[in-house]
């Protein structure tokens, strides 16, 4: 404890266990003796036994979901810009009726670039088309967020005439291009504008400037001149081109949510990076050094694309509106190292959602636990898998994730008790990791409680008392709302065996005698 921490003065004892709160739970282990960072020599471990350093979360650029703040053509805080609720599909009629999609879930918040992965025939590209208002929706809820009306539009059992309205806030980009034979690269994209009634200022100007920035005006990577192909029809385009030019006309309205098929397949490494740079930007800006390791010679590019200078002040200009959604189906794994969620379909059914900063926020906590330090990175995934809600750890959890969720997540209000000094461990004790909010940990000392610190996200604690099987020695309170994921007791012991020996050279940081026990 620091000294600090000594000259505070005492606080008022913890207020009685709140109604309805868990009886057991995590504790704060103490030690004999010794500074703050004398435990391990790996990082500091506090006075409460737990491993020093606040892990702070992968955050966003600026506050609100995707660094987006509140914005008019969003939906409120916290709500998603698509919902999709219990989806079941059939093919064929009769004795030939097969179901290929299965009570599938799931909600993508604004800004996210979503990634929908799985073999072929899984069932991808049918969900996509049916958010998409492409197929009749047979069974369960699809909503998608209609900024216009400031209210969600369905797709349940409505006239063709709104199918075509939900259809206009989406940009398409598909497989196969889908482009009109007889219409040149700027026509086919002019087709699109007219589709939208808004004043988006000059329509050629906009349909050159994405097509340049996607390289197909008259400068090429290098700044060296070529001839256009704005005037190009399909049949004089390359399959790359013809994709870019289907990319430019699902973007060019500026569409606050995206659904793409395989969008980079045909691109090679230098289009297919200034797409995914594109989807990004238009998702939630990106700092201008960022964008700036993107302008990189060919030898260090490698498979990985190359922008030049002179399309970085054009993104800027094309992508200039924030807030875009992209739900992809792709194998590319270029994007997949970029996305924001992880979808995951096996045999038509969503098998796992994952939003990829939560996943890394709750590795790491785990990582510096030694019941979990020891253990392969892949067995410490599966660890946070277990407890992934699928929100991203700088937003507060709603009601209704936390019952899609049971047991993952726990709340606590400020001036609640997490647990209490002299709690038994058992069966359905837990160990925490703090996901949002602050707690304050006491310990009894001649019978007043004293303040031993605070903790704050991405801090853990309550493993010493699993690891040593003896009752809880600290009471943690939360200091404000906070949420913390619980790993569970057979989870937690699970792998004590595999990280036995590191935990031993920690207890011995505990123990009176210096020495570990069994």
């Amino acid at each position: 404890m620091s000294s600090d921490d000594r000259n505070t003065p005492s606080p008022q004892p913890p207020p009685p266990r709140g109604e309805g709160e868990k009886t057991s739970g995590a504790d704060v282990a103490g030690r004999s003796g010794g500074t703050q960072s004398d435990a391990v020599g790996l990082a500091p471990l506090s006075e409460e036994g737990v491993v020093g350093g606040t892990l702070g979360s992968p955050s966003r650029t600026a506050k609100g979901v995707g660094g987006l703040g509140s914005s008019p053509h969003l939906p409120p805080p916290g709500q998603p810009v698509l919902r999709v609720g219990g989806v079941n599909h059939y093919f064929g009629t009769g004795d030939t009726r097969t179901q290929v999609l299965f009570d599938n879930t799931l909600e993508v918040m604004p800004g996210e670039l979503v990634i929908m992965s799985g073999p072929s025939g899984s069932g991808k590209t049918t969900l996509l088309t049916l958010i998409g208002g492409l197929r009749t929706l047979q069974e369960g809820e699809i909503e998608v967020w209609d900024a216009g009306r400031g209210d969600y539009r369905k797709l349940r059992d409505v006239s063709e005439d709104e199918l075509v309205n939900v259809r206009r806030l989406i940009g398409f980009i598909f497989q196969r291009h889908n482009l009109f034979d007889s219409l040149t690269a700027m026509q086919n994209i002019r087709m699109a504008q007219r589709l939208k009634e808004n004043d988006v200022g000059d329509y050629d100007q906009n349909a050159r400037e994405l097509l340049t920035y996607l390289l197909l005006g008259e400068k090429d990577l290098t700044s060296k001149s070529q001839k256009s192909k704005f005037y190009n029809k399909p049949a004089a385009l390359s399959g790359g081109q013809r994709q870019r030019v289907a990319i430019a006309r699902a973007l060019v309205n500026r569409p606050k949510l995206v659904l793409a098929d395989e969008p980079t397949a045909a691109l090679d490494a230098n289009s297919g990076l200034a797409v995914v740079t594109l989807l990004q930007e238009l998702a939630r800006p990106r700092p201008g050094a960022d964008l700036q390791k993107l302008v990189r010679s060919a030898e260090e590019a490698g498979e990985n694309g190359r922008l030049a200078e002179w399309q970085l002040p054009l993104l800027k200009k094309v992508a200039s509106e924030h807030g875009t959604t992209s739900l992809i189906v792709t194998h590319d794994a270029r994007i997949m190292n970029l996305a924001d969620r992880i979808v995951h379909m096996e045999r038509g059914r969503i098998e796992s959602n994952v939003v990829v900063a939560e996943r890394l926020f709750v590795r790491a906590g785990l990582r510096q636990s030694p019941a979990f330090a020891a253990i392969l990175p892949e067995e410490q995934e599966k660890i946070a898998d277990q407890v992934l809600i699928g929100v991203h750890p700088d937003e507060p959890v709603r009601p209704d994730q936390l019952a899609a969720n049971p047991g993952r997540v726990r709340v606590f209000e400020a001036g609640a008790v997490v647990m209490r000094e002299g709690d038994p461990v058992n069966a359905e004790s837990e160990f925490y990791l703090i996901r949002r909010g602050t707690v304050e940990v006491f310990r009894a000392v001649d019978g007043l409680p004293e303040k031993l610190t605070e903790l704050g996200p991405g801090r853990y604690f309550g493993e010493v008392a699993l690891l040593m099987d003896r009752p809880r020695n600290a009471t943690v309170r939360a200091a404000t709302r906070v949420e913390v994921y619980a790993v569970n007791r057979a989870t937690f012991d699970k792998f004590r065996s595999v990280s036995r020996p590191f935990i031993d050279r920690v207890l011995a940081n505990f123990r009176p005698d210096g020495g570990p026990r069994g």
